[in-house]
């Protein structure tokens, strides 16, 4: 039988440990959120606050080679060579962030519910890429875009760090019509267009491979009604400007995928460029925002 290896690591530094496994070859990378808390955070024997990262290879890692950080802590098995993301997604319960229902191809029937409810069904298989609907994040994007949908219904999206593209897929259940949905990771670009083609709604996205706003597709197709970026406070930082040039006239940005404690620096960083908050969702240690200029 074939194997893969998995690597668990516990770190205060979660970008870079997350960083680190990357480059020593992971073929996927997940924060496991503790089961009661959406923060990813867990307790270290001495109760010190931890973020827990997976990691799958194709081989036997070499883990004394690994730019790990002082007080990192690990365990590296071996596992039968299967979609252990698939695998795992079959406990995952469906998701409610009205009017959107979210469900894994492993429970269908809850979109028969969603249309009695008048919602709006959403099947999500995150295969490779990162999102499955359950992350505090997404669930925040979600409820700001539902909140600004009760005033407007945005035609024109970007989904910047599209993960599996739920996000691109709410806007298009919604009624937008041109959504260009991105990521840096291929396995992402090719799960958003699987997932559009799932939902019916493939028409309307276009996924491109691409890093933040650097993409012909990208620049082409400003200005957005309605821009999602749903990714880490660092590149949220860095993509100000870009994202002030692309937004349309009384469009908003939708930030995500921000610690409680990084905040105030993004309010800071994007009032500069003119931007003003509308709107917070606190979900668990995170907090989305949207924001008008």
């Amino acid at each position: 039988m074939t194997v893969c290896w998995k690597l668990t690591l516990l770190t205060a530094a979660p970008d870079a440990g997350e960083a680190a496994l990357e480059a020593a070859g992971a073929s996927a990378t997940a924060t496991v959120p503790d089961i009661d808390d959406d923060s990813g955070l867990y307790k270290d024997t001495v109760g010190r606050s931890q973020h827990k990262i997976e990691a799958y290879y194709d081989f036997e890692p070499d883990v004394t080679s690994m730019a790990l950080a002082a007080g990192d802590t690990f365990t590296l098995e071996a596992l039968p060579d299967i979609d252990w993301v698939s695998e795992g997604q079959k406990n995952l319960k469906p998701v409610h962030v009205p009017p959107f229902h979210l469900y894994g191809s492993h429970d269908r029937q809850h979109k028969q519910r969603a249309h009695r409810g008048a919602g709006h069904a959403i099947e999500m298989n995150a295969g490779m890429a990162f999102g499955s609907g359950h992350h505090g994040t997404t669930q925040g994007c979600l409820a700001l875009l539902a909140q600004h949908s009760k005033r407007a219904r945005p035609r024109h999206v970007a989904d910047i760090g599209c993960g599996s593209g739920t996000l691109a897929i709410a806007a298009a259940k919604l009624g937008a019509r041109q959504i260009i949905a991105s990521d840096y990771d291929p396995d992402a670009v090719r799960v958003t267009r699987d997932n559009a083609k799932q939902n019916g709604v493939a028409p309307f996205i276009t996924p491109v491979l691409a890093i933040g706003m650097a993409h012909e597709t990208l620049r082409a197709g400003a200005p957005y009604d309605v821009i999602f970026a749903n990714i880490l406070a660092r590149p949220l930082h860095q993509l100000a400007g870009d994202f002030s040039a692309a937004l349309a006239p009384q469009g908003r940005l939708i930030l995500s995928g921000l610690l409680h404690e990084h905040v105030r620096a993004i309010r800071a960083r994007y009032r500069s460029y003119g931007f003003t908050v509308e709107a917070q969702h606190r979900i668990g240690a995170w907090t989305s925002l949207m924001l008008t200029h």
